[in-house]
């Protein structure tokens, strides 16, 4: 047996690690094309309609934090089921919420739940794997799981245009109730002695002095911030389409996501991660670009806005793999909490971004576009201004 087939033993099905990391991505995207339907029924403006998506990275950056912690106190398998059966009851307040701000707490302890699959199934997977091993698995995932943004506003529109906003969350809900039976009946624990007996306080000043885990958690956030503000702010920009609606524009997305992830497997073996991230983000200005000189072309928001976007979604397949697969290197000894905090700073970030965007015009796809732009080229700059010489 070869030594990655060992490092592996122990990891739960393939599929159900998809399942999980993907869980997140899709009860996010999922109600982006129930928002019109959302903004008539509480009689919200688009910009209001937004907080239901920047309040829900607001509730992951807590609940990163929590089943971090808890993964290495309790193990990983009572995080992983505990945080199922949270975001599952965080699904039904927001159901069944007589005011639109108790679907905002909905959404918050939705969030907060789902988390464990992002926080603690990493972790597990750094339980088993390390180095190549574990950024090749990072790149096969996300390969696959560049389909869960598009399989969720598919999903959402195809739900939304016949039970609403509502009959969407009931989706969510049936989702989170499958996966929290699949885990107790296929999950085993994965964590080693090692991971009780770290102090948080003492980790966190150490990550916080580790300056390329401050940069690592900085580009994924802003990637990810021009990920999820696109798809927040899409089906406001394109307008209604035929027969699918936005959901063509989500699985133009999942093509070019799942481009940009396999050409990893296209580069010389010479380049390292971070040779790869800074492709990664050219391809994202160079979306960013594409788009704001359409904007300019023609001002009016249509389908052309989303897809002058796309080599966005490709560098951010190609950069996201090499940013997590070795964030967390040297923290083999605490990977659950080490990865909470990591993963709070950058869904922290990523949730102010999204609310700082929800206070931007909509009447025009001008202000979010130039904002699109400074975000990819600082994420850019910065990254050459880290390894200017290393590479």
């Amino acid at each position: 047996m070869s030594p990655a087939l060992r490092l592996r033993d122990g990891l739960p099905p393939r599929g159900l690690i998809i399942a999980l990391l993907a869980l997140p991505q899709i009860a996010e995207t999922i109600l982006a094309p129930a928002l019109p339907d959302l903004a008539r029924h509480w009689r919200l403006d688009a910009g209001a309609a937004q907080s239901v998506m920047g309040i829900f990275f607001l509730g992951f950056a807590v609940g990163v934090l929590l089943w971090g912690h808890l993964a290495d106190a309790w193990g990983r398998r009572p995080a992983l089921l505990g945080g199922l059966a949270v975001g599952l009851a965080g699904t039904l307040c927001a159901l069944f919420a007589p005011r639109f701000e108790i679907v905002l707490l909905g959404r918050f302890i939705q969030a907060l739940g789902l988390a464990t699959c992002s926080v603690t199934t990493q972790t597990l997977l750094r339980d088993r794997l390390r180095g190549e091993p574990l950024t090749r698995y990072f790149v096969t995932l996300g390969a696959v799981l560049a389909w869960s943004p598009a399989a969720g506003p598919l999903a959402g529109q195809l739900v939304s245009n016949r039970q609403g906003y509502q009959g969407v969350l009931a989706a969510i809900a049936l989702a989170i109730g499958l996966a929290l039976l699949a885990g107790i009946a296929l999950l085993r624990e994965t964590r080693g002695d090692a991971a009780r007996h770290v102090a948080l306080p003492v980790l966190a000043r150490q990550m916080l002095g580790d300056r390329s885990l401050r940069c690592a958690a900085a580009q994924v956030a802003g990637l990810n911030l021009l990920v999820f503000s696109f798809y927040s702010a899409g089906p406001f920009m394109t307008g209604p389409l035929p027969g699918l609606g936005f959901g063509w524009i989500g699985l133009a997305v999942a093509l070019a996501g799942t481009l940009g992830a396999l050409f990893n497997g296209r580069l010389p073996g010479g380049a390292g991660p971070a040779i790869r991230v800074a492709y990664g983000l050219r391809c994202v200005l160079a979306g960013v670009a594409a788009q704001a000189a359409a904007i300019l072309l023609d001002p009016a928001p249509g389908p052309l806005w989303a897809l002058a976007a796309l080599p966005l979604f490709a560098g951010y397949g190609l950069a996201i793999p090499n940013l997590l697969g070795p964030a967390l290197q040297h923290y083999g000894h605490c990977l659950g909490r080490a990865g909470a905090l990591f993963g709070v700073a950058y869904y922290s970030l990523l949730g102010l971004g999204l609310a700082a965007t929800s206070w931007l015009p909509f009447e025009s796809p001008r202000p979010l576009s130039l904002a699109w732009l400074a975000v990819a080229a600082l994420l850019l700059a910065a990254h050459r201004a880290q390894h200017r010489g290393k590479d």
